[in-house]
């Protein structure tokens, strides 16, 4: 049963919602409800991402939730890249020693991260409420803001922060617009259709453990990613630690794939594969699936909110505060590339809980100072976005000209040369690890 007030109501229980609940409690705020819409079932079907990055890792290590995600993730310390040709670039994250103790991608299912944060958070005295769905936001005025959920219950806060990722209600009912800053057309039609399963093989694959794989080739791209057992008795990634992360690019002509794509979908795909490590054709190794334990659809686009906060007070106001945040998905969404989206969304989520403390310490003295804190951090969380939503663009254009087979193959030896260039090689590592987009 929900309180009938809260001083701050986070919406969604993601990574990114439950690392705002435990940064805020960090802080010293304790008058925090934290809500999610879909039971702890669901949660499993719908979970998709799978690294954490240094520079994520030290903004959790703040608020004590970095070492119970090392301690059952895997250390993956490089990505490769292959074509046709084989290997053509390889990201070493130990080349990021010298500027942190993180010094790699930390490999872990997407669930096992959320329950990871939310036994911490319930070591810190706050348990999830669920299932709450939004349904309406509105202005209380000196009642503070009053959201109403499906049951009919509601709660008054001076805050909301919305985490409840791409399809946020509460970016919907703040009419906060929500589109590509590069004016790209995001009509579904347009956009590409990918598929993301964690499988598991009669024989396991001969790929290292400690790297993600990604084969470009004839205009598609196919990422292999190692997921470690986790331990968890409930997640499907508990019995089994020889689970691969497999995605790959549908083509149009193909139409849509289904919506939790089956074993003899996925091995479609495998089976199209002219990448020698998971061919379903290799006499001596035949690459066969056994099992899909998740799967799912997407579509690949780019999108950042017009902003990230919303005061329902005049700027300056005396009277109560009365704000809506967006993090994670919620404010901004762009291509898997480099598995930035929940990573940048942990770091919104950790950097927002002293901004808001300051707030609350400020408002009631200098209401028009503690509303430029806020404006100032969410341009700041905007700009971040933007970065990232270019760098994933930048990525994928470089990952699909190394498999170009038309004409620009011509420049593939090119980019391989530069590609391996120690200054460049350990500065997209460095722009992959987030360290310098905090």
């Amino acid at each position: 049963m929900l309180p009938d007030r809260t001083t701050i109501l986070i919406v969604g229980a993601g990574p990114v919602g439950l690392a705002a609940a435990a940064a805020l409690i960090h802080q010293g705020c304790r008058d925090v409800v934290i809500v999610e819409a879909v039971d702890r079932n669901d949660r499993l079907s719908s979970s998709r991402a799978l690294a954490i990055h240094a520079a994520t890792l030290e903004a959790l290590d703040i608020i004590g939730c970095a070492e119970s995600l090392t301690a059952i993730g895997k250390e993956g310390t490089f990505s490769r890249v292959y074509n046709q040709d084989g290997e053509v670039f390889g990201m070493d994250y130990t080349s990021l020693a010298t500027h942190t103790r993180f010094p790699y991608a930390l490999l872990l299912s997407q669930y096992s991260t959320e329950r990871t944060l939310e036994a911490s958070l319930e070591k810190m005295g706050l348990k999830v409420q669920r299932p709450y769905k939004l349904v309406q936001l509105n202005d209380g005025g000196d009642d503070g803001l009053i959201a109403t959920f499906e049951t009919g219950e509601t709660i008054k806060a001076n805050y909301v922060i919305g985490a409840d990722g791409a399809r946020s209600t509460v970016r919907q009912l703040t009419n906060i617009g929500f589109a590509d800053p590069d004016g790209e057309n995001n009509e579904e039609e347009d956009t590409v259709q990918m598929v993301a399963a964690d499988v598991t093989f009669k024989s396991a694959p001969s790929l290292p453990r400690d790297s993600a794989h990604v084969y470009t080739s004839s205009g598609n791209v196919f990422i292999a990613i190692p997921l470690p057992k986790s331990p968890w008795p409930d997640s499907y990634d508990h019995l089994n630690d020889d689970i691969l992360r497999v995605g790959f690019v549908v083509p149009k002509e193909d139409g849509p794939p289904p919506h939790s794509p089956p074993p003899e979908y996925v091995q479609k795909y495998l089976d199209k594969l002219e990448w020698e490590p998971l061919q379903s054709t290799n006499k001596t190794h035949p690459v066969e699936i056994d099992q899909v334990l998740w799967s799912s659809r997407f579509r690949l686009r780019a999108a950042v909110a017009d902003k990230f906060s919303v005061r329902f007070h005049a700027p300056g106001q005396e009277g109560p505060c009365r704000a809506v945040f967006l993090i994670g998905d919620a404010a901004h969404i762009h291509s898997p590339t480099g598995g930035q989206g929940m990573n940048l969304g942990i770091r919104d989520a950790i950097s927002l809980a002293p901004v808001l403390k300051k707030h609350m310490e400020l408002f009631a003295q200098d209401p028009r100072t503690a509303d430029n804190i806020l404006e100032e951090h969410a341009a700041r969380r905007r700009a971040r976005a933007l970065y990232t939503i270019g760098l994933t663009k930048r990525t994928a254009s470089i990952i699909w000209l190394l498999g170009s087979t038309g004409w620009a193959k011509y420049l593939v030896p090119v980019v391989k040369l530069i590609l391996r260039i120690p200054f460049f090689s350990n500065k997209i590592v460095y722009s992959a690890s987030g360290l310098g987009n905090r």
